[in-house]
């Protein structure tokens, strides 16, 4: 934890203002006023404290000493959370501290949003477990990063009673201009902001706007680009050989998930203890998946992956490496066809339409879609589908594959109706 120190800019004969600065790991220092003062002449500049020469040098101390311990509880609370460390935040830190924004103040949206937060260890989950998932938790947090910026960015801690219709049109725009999100995020933070103050009103607070108000103009969509391996580019990756060890087991991991259509966090939690065979030869994968805790079997009859199962089970990496060896291997099994989609910029942080070879914009959560867009174009019936991938309703998981059935629907009826 870093050390906080004190001191004064100035020796003018006046009243000048104390300064409290750190400097957080990797970070260049942090400082501000405290909103204390001194002459210098009754300032310690070794001791960094006033001299203790008169009752009042006494208690200014006790304050400055108060204020270091708020400092560090309030610093190491907000780095676990995530929250960025600058200027500001310790501006905000002294306030708090002076009692100019009580952190008791549900009035204010970012101290409403933390009392949120805390309620969601014991928040019923959609699975009728209690408390939500950590990464359900950890986008909360994400949502009161961005809370706290837009607040640094307009200067003022926003007043749930006092955010209306152009309150929230001035936070849509800088989510998708200042900041760049792509529309489905700034709609994802929209709806975060909804349901915060939707939880404002539950505890008898007055909005500023209704949340009708916030209806389907603000459910921003980004174009979809969907690229899926298909099944002659799985036998090109069956093909493959004289790989190095480390992407032969992302190979096998491929292969496998390609078959199970799970999330990489079930796909990666397959162990030989969770697989049965059955006499005809059939591998069945027993899986408790991560989201929603749902328990499902998964069946598996292609035999090259069986036996992968049997012999060959691949063991667990990192998702970031998982991510990044896959990419290598579909480039040496030659899934290089041009095609459109979005990469993340490094420089802006921000994901872009790009012309890539397929390979380079694959990811694990592709397999999945991969194994249903395979077998939704083979026939099998969509609920069937359902109940391996762990999809709960039919609309999500039509646009989880980019389909959308119902424009047939639709032809088919006008054709029928002009017979």
């Amino acid at each position: 934890m870093p050390s906080f120190s004190y001191r004064i800019k100035s020796k003018e004969d006046k009243q000048v203002s104390i300064y409290v600065s750190f400097r957080p790991a990797s970070s260049p220092p942090v400082f501000s006023r405290t909103g204390l003062s001194i002459h210098p002449d009754k300032w310690s500049a070794s001791k960094k404290r006033a001299k203790t020469n008169s009752p009042h040098a006494v208690n200014l101390n006790t304050v400055l000493s108060n204020l270091e311990s708020f400092l560090s509880e309030q610093l190491n609370f907000d780095q676990h959370k995530g929250v960025e460390i600058n200027n500001s935040w310790l501006k905000k830190a002294i306030e708090r501290f002076n009692n100019k924004i009580p952190t008791t103040d549900l009035s204010y949206l970012s101290n409403l949003l933390d009392d949120m937060i805390n309620s969601l260890g014991h928040k019923k989950a959609n699975d009728g477990s209690i408390g939500l998932k950590p990464n359900t938790i950890k986008g909360y947090y994400t949502f009161r990063n961005n809370l706290i910026e837009y607040e640094e960015f307009i200067d003022e801690k926003i007043k749930i009673n006092e955010f209306g219709k152009s309150e929230l049109d001035s936070f849509a725009k800088w989510l998708l201009v200042d900041k760049k999100y792509a529309n489905n995020e700034a709609g994802r933070i929209i709806k975060r902001l909804k349901g915060l103050l939707k939880f404002g009103s539950s505890k008898g607070l007055t909005l500023g706007l209704s949340l009708e108000a916030i209806g389907s103009e603000y459910s921003y969509k980004t174009t979809k680009y969907i690229n899926v391996i298909n099944e002659q580019e799985f036998f090109k990756i069956v093909k493959l050989s004289g790989l190095p060890p480390y992407l032969e087991n992302v190979k096998r991991w491929i292969l496998i998930g390609l078959s199970i259509g799970q999330r990489i966090s079930d796909l990666q939690k397959v162990r030989k203890e969770n697989i049965r065979y059955d006499k005809e030869g059939n591998a069945l994968i027993d899986i408790i998946q991560v989201k929603g805790n749902k328990s499902l079997t998964v069946p598996v009859n292609n035999q090259i992956v069986i036996s992968i199962l049997k012999y060959k089970l691949p063991y667990p990496i990192s998702y970031q490496k998982f991510n990044f060896y896959m990419k290598e291997v579909c480039k040496r099994a030659g899934i290089d066809e041009i095609v459109k989609g979005y990469k993340m910029n490094p420089k802006t942080k921000r994901k872009e339409l790009l012309e890539k070879p397929k390979y380079e914009l694959l990811a694990s959560h592709d397999l999945r879609r991969s194994f249903s867009t395979h077998h939704y174009d083979k026939g099998v019936p969509v609920n069937l589908i359902m109940k391996i991938t762990g999809h709960t309703k039919e609309s999500t998981f039509y646009e989880y594959i980019g389909k959308n059935p119902k424009k047939d629907f639709d032809a088919y009826n006008f054709l029928n109706a002009i017979k």
